[in-house]
């Protein structure tokens, strides 16, 4: 097979054109490589197969990762305080917003990785990893809605200097409010606690409910009426007076109803009692705060839930970090200055 096109790009056998593997990247972060190999013939009359997608994505979304991973090491080895807030490209004060949201959370997708038993060396098995997402979003003076995103696999302390990191850039330092919003997880408290100490902590209304619910169908297993009757009668109590109303009424109910409610609702109090601090709904309202996570839970299905969890699809480790940096990058809307980078001519 001739073809003339690649001998005048000094292209190597089987390469695609820098122009072509931006479009079907960008294109890749939002649809499966299937729908992808469509679009492309349909707007570009070009056919590329999984193989050299996939090898794309990896490549080039390899270097996305490398260069964050090399961003965060720099800031790493810096002393914390002022060295570090330099280092990080910032927005102009006047640009800030005045009140600052961050968040973070974590979402599952599906990997394959080889069995480790030695007479079965080709058999790979599925296992459940989690993929680190947090979010920086603000209202501007219009009252527009912005958001920021950032992945990754990494341990609380590394991901949590990402996150931080991005909400420096986002105005962090210069806005007048900063909220940390998330559920209840371990690591996320972890993230506030090491680097949004001084921020404003609010456990997630939603995240709350739900550990309301999951007590209620235990107290009424076969009475969803009667659960629903007691969620509301709690959520009332929460909605009204805090966490610590809900924390009373809940110890109300136990007292009541004695050892054969305590299955249900100990948990429950032993997940609230600790967060307490942290469930000042009636100050948060007055304040005009957001409580709930609906612009964390779009961010963990943006980046992960639509590209990563379709129906069958099981990831690389590799893949599903190169695939989430390249999502993150579009959303960010940065994609453009990552692609003046020369990521193909690097990844060679």
């Amino acid at each position: 097979m001739v073809v003339p096109l690649d001998e005048v790009l000094d292209l190597p056998k089987g390469d695609v054109t820098v122009s072509l593997a931006r479009r079907a990247l960008r294109l890749s972060t939002a649809m499966s490589f299937g729908e992808l190999q469509e679009e492309l013939v349909e707007q570009h009359d070009a056919r590329l197969t999984d193989s050299t997608l996939d090898t794309l994505m990896q490549q080039v979304g390899g270097v996305a990762v490398a260069d964050g991973e090399k961003k965060l090491d720099a800031l790493d080895r810096l002393p914390k305080g002022i060295a570090r807030e330099e280092a990080v490209s910032r927005c102009d004060a006047s640009q800030a917003p005045s009140r600052l949201y961050i968040s973070c959370d974590g979402i599952t997708y599906r990997t394959r990785y080889p069995e480790a038993d030695p007479a079965h060396p080709r058999q790979k098995r599925v296992i459940y990893q989690e993929m680190k997402v947090g979010a920086v979003f603000w209202q501007d003076a219009k009252e527009q809605w912005h958001k920021q995103v950032v992945t990754g696999r990494g341990n609380p302390e590394r991901f949590g200097l990402d996150l931080w990191r991005l909400a420096v850039s986002c105005g962090m330092l210069h806005a007048a409010e900063v909220i940390f919003i998330s559920d209840g997880g371990v690591w996320c408290d972890s993230v506030a606690r090491m680097y949004f100490k001084d921020a404003t902590r609010i456990l997630d209304w939603y995240h709350l409910s739900e550990h309301v619910w999951a007590a209620s169908r235990m107290l009424y297993a076969e009475n969803e009426k009667g659960a629903k009757t007691w969620v509301d009668e709690c959520l009332d109590r929460l909605h009204d007076n805090s966490g610590i109303g809900l924390l009373l009424h809940l110890e109300r109910c136990l007292k009541a109803r004695g050892t054969a409610a305590s299955e249900a609702i100990e948990p429950l109090l032993d997940y609230l009692r600790p967060r307490l601090a942290i469930t000042e709904y009636v100050d948060y309202r007055k304040a005009g705060y957001v409580i709930g996570s609906g612009m964390m839970e779009s961010s963990c299905k943006q980046t992960v839930g639509r590209r990563l969890k379709g129906s069958g699809m099981q990831w690389s480790e590799e893949g599903a970090l190169a695939m989430t940096a390249l999502v993150a990058h579009r959303m960010n809307g940065t994609l453009k200055a990552f692609w003046a980078g020369r990521p193909l001519q690097r990844a060679a």
